[in-house]
């Protein structure tokens, strides 16, 4: 702009100017403007600091048994720190400051877990999961509020959650909700105000031709589109990694695959399940779609 104006600006209006006050003009505007920008550089990365700091300042490292400031990076160091021991842990979303509080009596099981749901690409109904799938498990840190003996895991984890109120639990009491059941007394109840009349479908009669028309809606509905259980049957349908034992997998360059059970690991290699049961801790190479894996019931220490 300033060279089109120095050069046209005296053959429009027949004056020239002075050469040196126009050059410097020129580079005290040029250099102002690299300042100015340097300057606010300097103080967005500065604010990006300090605004970091200021998410993260609720807690500090020391407060905490063990404290591991990034779950993707510290995998290893994870599984190591927390190998056959039981106690309460806390997850930090650091880009929300969102909480989570459990506990375990093996916490390197469940650690293995989270990063296999975590990783997994079927849709989770845990929030904690949902929220790792979200931000990633970079933006992630660890904390172990307490290690404890195997039946005090609950008591403890009460304790925390009532102190923390964290975001991610959504039962506010320890445990699960898996096995409740309801009172005699209160299926009396429910029973009693459900029953005859009161029931939300009393006198409903659904004809033969509504039955049907419902369930060919939804058999062309599950040919049409795919859903996570289609034409998955015994131990992999809904039961599937329930209750199994963890698998863990390894190749000569180092790569690492996680199954939650043997079913699993035979389901993704095209193997038969026997392949897998009888290599697991042999601390033998075995060949597997022309690659070399060894295959582990524990993850791998460095």
């Amino acid at each position: 702009m300033f060279a089109g104006w120095y050069f046209w600006v005296p053959k429009i209006i027949g004056f020239n100017y002075n050469h040196f006050l126009a050059k410097l003009q020129f580079w005290l505007l040029f250099i102002g403007v690299l300042l100015k920008g340097s300057t606010f550089v300097i103080k967005d990365r500065l604010y990006r600091r300090i605004s970091t700091n200021r998410r993260n300042s609720q807690f500090e490292p020391e407060e905490f048994e063990l404290f591991f400031e990034n779950v993707n990076k510290e995998k290893r160091n994870i599984y190591k720190q927390l190998r056959k021991k039981s106690g309460v842990y806390l997850f930090i979303n650091n880009h929300t400051n969102g909480l989570y509080i459990g506990s375990s009596t093996n916490l390197t099981s469940r650690m293995v877990s989270y990063y296999y749901y975590t990783n997994n690409q079927n849709p989770s109904k845990l929030v904690i999961i949902r929220a790792m799938k979200k931000y990633g498990l970079e933006n992630f840190s660890l904390a172990i509020l307490e290690f404890c003996e195997k039946d005090a895991c609950l008591t403890l984890e009460q304790k925390w959650i009532d102190h923390y109120k964290p975001k991610y639990n959504v039962l506010t009491v320890a445990g699960n909700s898996l096995g409740y059941k309801h009172s005699i007394d209160t299926i009396n109840i429910l029973k009693e105000k459900l029953s005859k009349e009161n029931h939300p479908n009393f006198g409903n009669v659904t004809s033969p031709e509504t039955r049907k028309a419902i369930s060919d809606s939804i058999n062309n509905f599950y040919a049409e589109n795919s859903h996570p259980r289609k034409g998955l049957k015994g131990l992999l349908a809904p039961q599937y990694d329930i209750g199994g034992k963890f698998v863990f997998c390894y190749n000569r360059q180092g790569e690492e695959l996680i199954f939650p059970s043997i079913n699993g690991a035979r389901q993704y290699f095209k193997v038969r399940w026997s392949l897998i049961k009888k290599n697991i801790d042999k601390n033998n190479w075995i060949t597997i779609n022309g690659q070399d894996w060894l295959i582990q019931s524990i993850p791998k220490q460095n």
